[in-house]
């Protein structure tokens, strides 16, 4: 797959994959094409809490990789995070023990009666936004985000975007985005 722009939510946030194994230098080669100028790794830092930045470059910067494959989202307007995972079979037991109670019903309630396949595709899609308002908002994930309730596209802080990329295999992806103000960059 060639690189490519394969989202922009609301012409503020712009999301490019490659399916490759060395994603660092194809993010720096995007990064210095969207600016103009050469970035590398001198230019990126990483905070307390581990999160990748690139505090001379005026915008914001974040990305997930699954399988070979690197999602990456940058904005000038907001802070940005992205999430991304292929499905493989994976134990549920993981929402039933972290998961909000409601996300929890909807899961496995009597009112939905999900498929096996089904449950797993919307495990997928709520841990794919957990991860990413967590990448966008910082926080603490186990005990904090990991539990919050996110069947709504909405929170105090951020906007969640489920995102569906152009890729064959059964995959989650979904961009979290808050304003500066909510969240320093």
């Amino acid at each position: 797959m060639n690189p490519r722009v394969i989202e922009s939510v609301q012409g503020k946030v712009f999301l490019e994959a490659l399916s490759t194994g060395a994603h660092l230098p194809w993010i720096f080669e995007t990064l210095s094409r969207v600016l103009g100028k050469p970035v590398g790794e001198v230019d990126m830092v990483r905070t307390e809490e581990g999160r990748p930045c690139f505090p001379g470059l005026g915008m914001d910067v974040n990305w997930s990789h699954s399988r070979k494959v690197c999602v990456l989202a940058y904005s000038f307007d907001c802070k940005v995070g992205v999430d991304l995972e292929f499905h493989r079979p994976r134990s549920l037991q993981i929402a039933k023990r972290f998961y909000a109670a409601e996300e929890n019903e909807w899961l496995f309630g009597a009112a939905n009666a999900f498929t096996e396949a089904e449950q797993l595709r919307e495990f997928y899609r709520l841990w794919c936004r957990k991860e990413a308002l967590f990448k966008c908002t910082g926080g603490a994930f186990l005990g904090g985000t990991l539990s919050m309730n996110l069947l709504t596209s909405s929170t105090k802080n951020a906007s969640l975007f489920d995102l569906q990329g152009p890729f064959e295999a059964p995959h989650a992806c979904c961009l979290a985005t808050s304003s500066r103000a909510d969240s320093a960059l």
